[in-house]
């Protein structure tokens, strides 16, 4: 006997995973599920439609397929939004400039923050030597409560002892950087390549591992030359638009 819907059709009979993928889709034309937004769970669409989680599985899997859904592992479905925001690339790079949006709200939250001896990557890029300690920084952007990138901002920690902190309450590093003297600052260059996500990157970006990113790096100076961070990170290459 065949999977029946909440209507009592069979599911099945109608093509099964297709019927619940075509049925899905139209309930998204129509904005019932909102672009950005999240699907309810597995379990639930399962009931909703009255159908296994297997074909619930195969029909999620469909739209994905299609470009309409993207799947992030322990996260859920989420409905593809347009690219809502757009980050400029210039020489002054600021969070509240640089990245707009129509209609979302651009927020930053600091995910983690550690001191670590620098590698050789680091040290490089700041101008240290190996090993010397450095404050690291694992920096969300959201839109609206949709992630649209992750960075690793990392800078010398003897000269900015405190500024995770000062950031999360004044919640820009620009403002937070005027506490150390840095009166202003320019990215002295930011090299942009696309390539496939790390699962960590997939996980905080809540997009599945299919699915490309734009990776970035760069450093800051301030007005007198002096490297004062560096910044490893990408973007979502689905919800943001690099302008240079």
């Amino acid at each position: 006997m065949g999977e029946k819907n909440r209507q009592g059709e069979s599911v099945k009979s109608a093509g099964g995973w297709a019927t619940v993928a075509r049925e899905l889709r139209s309930a998204i034309d129509k904005g019932r599920h909102a672009p950005g937004s999240r699907l309810p769970s597995e379990r639930a669409l399962s009931e909703q439609f009255g159908v296994s989680r297997v074909t619930m599985r195969r029909a999620i899997a469909e739209l994905e397929g299609e470009g309409l859904l993207r799947v992030a592992r322990g996260s859920g479905a989420y409905v593809r939004a347009d690219m809502p925001v757009r980050f400029q690339l210039g020489d002054k790079v600021r969070f509240s400039k640089d990245l707009t949006a129509t209609d979302a709200n651009l927020t930053r939250k600091v995910f983690s923050t550690r001191e670590v001896p620098a590698d050789a990557d680091i040290a490089g890029r700041l101008n240290l030597q190996p090993g010397e300690s450095v404050l690291e920084m694992c920096v969300i952007a959201y839109a609206d409560s949709l992630p649209v990138s992750v960075v690793m901002r990392s800078c010398l920690a003897a000269r900015f002892p405190g500024l995770a902190q000062k950031f999360g309450s004044m919640g820009s590093f620009t403002a937070a950087l005027k506490d150390y003297g840095v009166k202003d600052y320019w990215r002295r260059s930011t090299d942009i390549t696309a390539r496939m996500p790390t699962e960590a990157e997939a996980r905080l970006l809540q997009q599945s591992r299919l699915a490309p990113v734009l990776a970035y790096a760069g450093e800051d100076i301030d007005a007198d030359g002096a490297i004062i961070s560096c910044q490893i990170g990408c973007f979502a290459s689905e919800r943001v638009v690099v302008t240079v």
